[in-house]
């Protein structure tokens, strides 16, 4: 099931303004930090590997893999 974008834009936010790129442990450790929910985590998940340059990118594959709903 697809979390709300918002749900998820603080993390992603937060991680990005830190070091300047988005990674899956560092969205996800902020996630658990603010004990987030299960689907919440399991949407940050699915950035896996990779490592995006920006928020808007994170979003645009979040949402394309289905993980995330605008």
């Amino acid at each position: 099931m697809a979390v709300a974008w918002a749900e998820i834009a603080p993390f992603v936010q937060e991680a990005f303004d830190r070091v300047g790129r988005v990674e899956r442990a560092d969205v996800v450790d902020l996630a658990y930090d603010q004990n987030a929910n299960d689907d919440v985590v399991d949407a940050l998940d699915m950035i896996g590997s990779r490592v995006f340059p920006t928020v808007e990118a994170t979003r645009d594959f979040l949402v394309g893999q289905k993980a995330v709903s605008e």
